[in-house]
């Protein structure tokens, strides 16, 4: 590297951590704050560097080797370049580009031209940032003092919300909407987005509006530690934080609030102390998911002027932005907005004028490892699904609900009730006992078999109620029901508790649901539905069928953060890992297609394509703006995952290596096409679109690369020894139908190409081998995460009716990699019964040595007998395989046998892994 170069590299670091974007002068982007590399200057000479502000040369650098001690000659070179802009760049000042500055790498000297043109150079320890060009210059920007934004620290969606937010604001956008998954970081985008205005743009206020007290909460203790800040600082050092609770709280740098309280203030009206707020949320939550026709008006004298916040945030904007509040809302016209939601409506879409700076998904999330995937175990009761009848003559029982009176009186005549009144205006405990001693049941048998049997311990486990009366009696039964398994007859006192408007201090009761490990079971009906976060639950169980798609996609959504292993023990000491939160269906609340409504008022709703899907989609030449950016989100995506990895970014390597591009690079060229309007409109299925099918024809055209990157796209898992293996059970019948047809359409699509597949569909005469075996598991992990034995076994056995699928040991044999075999020979209809080569692996070892008409000795029977442990578990496998899995077994099996060894294992194989 000429010393040149090696200077260069640590300038480029230094205006990189001055917040300037360093670009070649075709790579400039406007209203950026950018540094050009080579800038044309007058008389076909170049600047090293030429910095611009809102499009306007503000200064220059000129860059010497490490040697040079930047001396006249430099300086004279610099201050020539500073008084002869080229005339078609942008200026601060008339013929003159104020600052100039003098680099080596090591050494940074200054001199502001407009001030001592004559003077010296000052020496400066690091190189100015916009914000501290502009103050020298005496000028002001909007938003030219923005810097660069490092990506260090953020995750892929947080920088791209952030950068795209940015450059929205810079080309007069006044709304923007970035939807982001659960768990992804949506408040820690809203501390970003606010310091970076409060700090670098003439913003003075922002308005962090939020849906629920308890959430305004999290966000204050959140806000004030943010330091993501220029000397590290925390956000409640540099600012004022105010969490809205009275009147003066208003004067906040940051003011952090519900709409109802805002209106309060902006009103002169009295703000609910924060007693009532808990009450405040439950009730308004009802009335969001309602379609009231009242609204608030802002008449006489209102305390807050319209411009009084210049920036605001919405949270879980998909309920904050309509309604009853709306008119609070729109007072503030001035104000530029950001939108936060996981689950957008048709109504945010159209209220952020369908600006969308940044979309990740829920499956992106997973992917990313942000979330964890979700399963359903469906419980089904004759009363919940039927109803039931009130016989005259049966003792009833009256509960009014607002004192908690109880009054028994006796039925004068029938009544059937039906599905939709229970628990509302008719409660049946012993179908409430009878769902809770199923779901007990199900822990550690089907949900958790691999977990020591801790009632103590139970996951954590969240209950969904229909209304404060209903959590109050699934609270008590819970105690009753789960009280069996302990010696006393009783749980512990905060085993189970309701999280309600009513439960005395919600807010504890929600700390103690994160941190605390007697509390296991919380029952709520919507004060833990959005936002809350509890990283260590495992269950959410619906006892309340949920009609809205948002609040159900936001309920549910409560049980997929991540934790760390030794943060899940810690609260659940029993655990070992979180793969996967259960959906506990007790009312069949998954049972109807809910999906999230996209923009279109009232179109039908659709669903995101799948990659696979949009994969044959653009192969048929539906290369819409759409499917487009959804392959570039794609292709990123799955890139950022595997570039990083030491372990699996070999599949990255090799697609490269392969196929000759990444998928990045395809994802930048979609983007670059589409932000820059290169592509000419799409004009149907059945135009050329020649253009358009042109830029993604490296993929589209090549049938390997696009396997290739499904394959990458669902995955892949390092298989290491040792019992840490999550089981997965509980699939509603609904999803293991689904679930089934995925997996023996794999099978049949590869039945040819995967050996084990193939010798068995051909009913080859050959055994299957322990690396046939591990070849299909990886295979099949790679094609779905969830294609491992033990879950697929459970899906089959979900759907038999006719007995004739044993059920798996779950304790013994769980994880035998011949479970595949059976698998595979029941799906490809070679056997009519799904059943372990465990069972009859004593008869079949029988058989095995009394064939031959000889008999072996009873040390052979003994070593012949241990290696058919390992082969009705793993498969057949050779000698010098068996010397690398056992030496021991190997030695005597060598001494028994001597040459013949080899060939009696073959034999064994064959009578232990014949059909059962």
């Amino acid at each position: 590297m000429l010393p040149e170069e090696r200077a260069r590299i640590k300038i480029d670091k230094q205006l990189n951590e001055a917040g300037w974007d360093i670009v070649t002068r075709n790579e400039y982007v406007p209203k950026s704050a950018a540094a050009v590399k080579e800038a044309l200057m007058q008389g076909n000479t170049e600047s090293d560097y030429l910095l611009f502000v809102d499009d306007k040369a503000i200064a220059v650098v000129e860059a010497k080797r490490e040697e040079n001690p930047l001396a006249d000659d430099v300086e004279n070179q610099a201050e020539g370049y500073s008084s002869h802009p080229q005339g078609w760049y942008g200026l601060w000042f008339d013929k003159q580009i104020p600052l100039v500055y003098l680099a080596n790498g090591n050494k940074i000297y200054f001199k502001n031209m407009l001030t001592d043109p004559d003077g010296d150079y000052i020496e400066l320890s690091a190189m100015h940032s916009p914000k501290k060009m502009l103050q020298i210059i005496g000028k002001k920007s909007e938003y030219g003092a923005l810097p660069r934004l490092a990506k260090r620290g953020l995750r892929d969606c947080q920088y791209d919300a952030e950068a795209n937010l940015e450059a929205s604001l810079k080309v007069g956008k006044k709304k923007a909407l970035s939807i982001l998954a659960t768990g992804s970081g949506k408040t820690y985008l809203a501390c970003l987005a606010s310091y970076r205005l409060l700090n670098y743009t003439p913003t003075k206020r922002v308005l962090f509006l939020v849906d629920r007290n308890n959430l305004a909460r999290q966000a204050e203790s959140e806000f004030s530690l943010f330091d993501r800040t220029e000397d590290g600082k925390a956000l409640s050092e540099l600012y004022r934080i105010n969490r809205l609770k009275k009147a003066e709280d208003i004067k906040g740098d940051v003011v952090i609030s519900t709409i109802q309280k805002l209106f309060a203030v902006l009103t002169g009206q009295a703000i609910p102390d924060e007693t009532d707020e808990d009450r405040e949320d439950e009730f308004s939550q009802r009335d969001n998911e309602k379609a009231l026709k009242e609204t608030v008006s802002l008449d006489g004298k209102l305390l807050l002027p319209p411009d009084y916040f210049q920036f605001i945030v919405i949270d879980e904007c998909h309920r904050s932005i309509y309604g009853k509040w709306r008119a609070v809302l729109d007072y503030f016209r001035d104000a530029k907005i950001l939108g936060l939601t996981a689950t957008p409506t048709p109504e945010a879409y159209a209220f952020f004028d369908n600006n969308i700076v940044e979309k990740y998904t829920y499956n992106e999330s997973v992917i990313d490892g942000v979330n964890v995937p979700a399963r359903v175990y469906r419980i089904s009761t004759n009363v919940t699904v039927h109803g039931g009848t009130i016989n005259a003559g049966d003792t009833i029982t009256e509960k009014t609900k607002k004192t908690g009176v109880k009054v028994e009186r006796t039925a004068t005549e029938r009544l059937d009730f039906s599905p939709t009144q229970l628990d509302r205006s008719i409660t049946n405990p012993k179908q409430i006992e009878t769902v809770l001693a199923a779901y007990r049941d199900a822990i550690y048998t089907d949900l958790y078999p691999d977990r020591a049997e801790k009632w103590e311990y139970i996951p954590k486990t969240l209950i969904f109620a229909k209304d404060d009366n209903h959590a109050t009696e699934i609270v008590n039964e819970a105690k009753k029901v789960f009280g069996e398994k302990f010696p006393s007859g009783k749980v512990p006192e905060r085993f189970a508790q309701k999280i309600t408007y009513s439960a005395d201090n919600p807010n504890e009761l929600i700390r103690d649901l994160r941190i605390e490990k007697d509390f296991r079971i919380a029952v709520t009906v919507t004060l833990v539905a959005t936002g809350t976060d509890v990283r260590p639950l495992e269950v959410v169980l619906f006892m309340n069928d949920v009609k809205s798609d948002i609040l159900y996609t936001q309920m549910k959504g409560r049980g997929c953060r991540t934790i760390n292993d030794d943060k899940l023990k810690e609260i659940t000491p029993n655990a070992e890992t979180k793969e996967c939160y259960y959906i506990v269906d007790a009312v069949g609340v998954t049972e109807s297609d809910k999906t999230i409504p996209k923009p279109g008022g009232n179109g039908p709703k659709i669903k995101v394509l799948t990659l696979e899907h949009l994969l044959e989609h653009l192969a048929h030449g539906e290369v819409t703006d759409e499917n487009l950016e959804l392959l570039r989100d794609y292709c990123s995506t799955i890139n950022h995952r595997y570039e990083d990895d030491p372990l699996l970014g070999k599949h990255l390597d090799y697609f490269v290596v392969t196929f000759g591009f990444a998928p990045r690079t395809l994802a930048n060229s979609i983007n670059e096409a589409i932000e820059n309007s290169a592509l000419p409109p799409y004009t149907g299925i059945s135009e050329p679109n020649s253009e358009r099918k042109a830029l993604i024809s490296c993929l589209i055209s090549n049938i390997s690369a696009r396997k290739k990157l499904l394959e990458m796209q669902k995955g892949y898992i390092i298989i290491v020894p040792g019992p840490d293996e999550v089981i997965y059970a509980g699939f509603s019948k609904e999803t293991a139908r689904t679930f089934i047809e995925s997996f023996e359409k794999y099978l049949n699509d590869n039945k040819d190409s995967v050996e084990a597949l193939r010798i068995i569909y051909n009913s080859e005469n050959v055994v299957i081998t322990h690396d046939m075996l591990c070849d299909l598991r990886d295979k099949l992990i790679s094609e779905n995460r969830l294609f491992t034995p033990y879950y697929i076994w459970n899906n089959y056995k979900n759907l038999d009716v006719d007995g004739n699928v044993e059920q798996l040991d779950t304790k013994q044999n769980v994880n035998a990699l011949t479970h595949l075999i059976q698998l595979v020979r029941y799906a490809f209809r070679k056997n009519p019964t799904l059943s372990s080569l465990y069972t009859g692996c004593s008869q079949r070892f029988n058989l095995y040595c009394g064939q031959m008409q000889r008999s072996l000795t009873d040390e052979q029977v003994i070593v012949m007998k241990q290696i058919t442990d390992y082969i009705v578990s793993d498969g057949a496998f050779t000698v010098l395989e068996l010397n690398s899995i056992d030496t021991d077994l190997w030695r005597k099996g060598v001494g028994c046998f001597g040459k013949s060894f080899a060939l009696e294992l073959q034999t064994l194989s064959r009578f232990i892994l014949k059909v059962a």
